[in-house]
């Protein structure tokens, strides 16, 4: 071994006779470990990290105060309600081989639709927008399911779970009681109806509907959460803002003395007790109110002093740079939250668009997943145990159920119309991918051209019977 190593290079020795270990290597440097004392304290405050159940209620509260109180946000959730569910929400369709019992329960699952509220006040369509609100205002959305002869719905506020009622000893966080302490299974959902009263609903009645953050979260966290300091910052700029432009353009100037103790070489003199003047001479006439075209005299000694328009250099970028932000933390483009579309092309839209409608895909898919099957399946049991269906029919339909979301229109029209028909005769397509882009099923639209024939024969029809009137004559 030692022949060998006759060409390696011998380590140190040091003074006690052992060799010297080899200095460690670094691999990587972070600055914000090895930051700047100038900088070490802000750097900190970001290890300060707050747990996300504990932040839940002070996020829900504020982001339902910045829901209603700024404009921007309030048209967020209108934008959001038009871009998920569309005109007529997710519909409902089966495709079993059996025409018959498609269509039966397609009609039927609509007629519930529109009775399915506990209390009788919401249908469907009303649960579908205030669930998708309450996801993205208060994080997270509580759906209580009633059984009887049929389903039955009710949506509980988040705010009514309640998020102080904890008790390790009884595995009950922030007003939910799990299996076990690190379990995440739920056993009963805790409703609060008044300071001393909490009623307890059965974990198999509600639908928790959440995106968490981290695996172990038992609550939801609202999506404006990365977004209300910025909202809330930039409102009140905008406000301040148009408060002192307001309080300039009403208030023009005022008056001075040029010279103290008198006004026009008369002093004035002041009753010690009460502080009103005592000298009527002392008095004078100056005017409040300037008209155009007209000059008053002034006394000698008064002064008038003209108040600058109040004009802010960087306002409009600082509200544009804050918008784009919020925008960005959203998911959404800043000409979408804004309407501004001042800047916009058809290259920069259809990118902002594209990118925009993948999000909403997402939110799609993920109410379908929680919301839409799970109260599906809760239905056809009920009809499966009333014998309005066969054992065998609910397997069919259980495993040939779909909803079908909105699509969207094309942003041009001409060149995406021409780019599909170019991918399907390129085999890249197929017809049912552009259909389904455009949140149409290939049933319904073979359906929709079935009776679309009808209507050309009608109208050949009546074609060959004018024809044949006007050969007569």
């Amino acid at each position: 071994m030692k022949f060998f190593n006759l060409f390696s290079k011998k380590q140190p020795k040091g003074k006690s006779g052992f060799f010297k270990p080899k200095a460690k290597v670094q691999m990587f440097r972070y600055p914000s470990i090895e930051a700047p004392e100038i900088n070490q304290g802000e750097l900190s405050r970001l290890v300060r990290n707050i747990e996300p159940d504990r932040a839940n209620k002070i996020l829900r509260h504020q982001a339902r105060s910045i829901s209603t109180a700024v404009s921007l946000a309030s048209g967020f959730f209108d934008m959001i309600d038009s871009e998920v569910l569309g005109e007529q929400g997710f519909i409902l369709d089966i495709a079993t081989k059996n025409k018959d019992l498609n269509t039966k329960i397609q009609n039927a699952f609509w007629r519930w639709q529109e009775d399915c509220c506990i209390y009788g006040v919401y249908d469907f369509e009303d649960y579908e927008e205030l669930t998708l609100n309450a996801l993205y205002r208060d994080g997270e959305a509580f759906i209580r399911l009633v059984r009887g002869e049929t389903l039955k719905m009710e949506l509980i506020s988040a705010e009514s779970i309640d998020s102080d009622y904890t008790d390790e000893s009884k595995f009950i966080f922030y007003g939910i009681e799990k299996q076990s302490k690190f379990s995440l299974t739920p056993v009963r959902y805790f409703v609060k109806r008044d300071h001393n009263e909490r009623i307890g609903i059965e974990a198999k009645d509600v639908i928790h509907i959440r995106k968490p953050m981290i695996a172990e979260q038992t609550r939801g966290n609202s999506k404006l959460a990365t977004a209300i300091f910025d909202i809330h910052q930039k409102d009140k700029f905008k406000k301040a803002e148009l408060n002192r432009a307001r309080l300039a353009s009403e208030m023009t100037g005022f008056y001075t003395q040029k010279d103290e103790g008198g006004i026009g070489g008369i002093a004035p003199e002041f009753d010690e007790e009460t502080g009103e003047l005592t000298n009527e001479s002392a008095k004078i006439d100056l005017p409040e109110n300037v008209e155009t075209g007209t000059m008053r005299y002034l006394d000698a000694g008064i002064e008038p002093k003209f108040i600058d328009p109040h004009n802010p250099t960087n306002i409009e970028f600082f509200l544009k740079s804050t918008n784009q932000e919020v925008a960005r933390s959203l998911g959404i483009s800043y000409a979408t939250l804004t309407g501004d579309l001042r800047e916009v092309n058809y290259s920069s839209i259809r990118q902002g668009t594209t990118s925009e409608r993948r999000g909403f895909k997402r939110v799609q898919n993920f109410l379908r997943r929680k919301m839409h099957n799970a109260i599906f399946k809760e239905w056809l049991k009920i009809e499966l145990l009333m014998n309005r269906i066969s054992p065998k029919e609910y397997g069919e339909i259980l495993d040939h159920f779909s909803f079908k979301p909105q699509g969207w229109e094309y942003i041009d029209p001409n060149k995406e119309v021409s780019a599909n028909a170019k991918a399907i005769e390129c085999g890249f397509k197929t017809r049912i991918e552009v259909l389904r882009e455009k949140g149409i099923e290939y049933d319904t639209y073979l359906d929709e051209l079935e009776k679309e024939k009808q209507i050309v024969q009608k109208l050949q029809e009546i074609e060959k019977i004018r024809k044949g009137n006007s050969g007569r004559e």
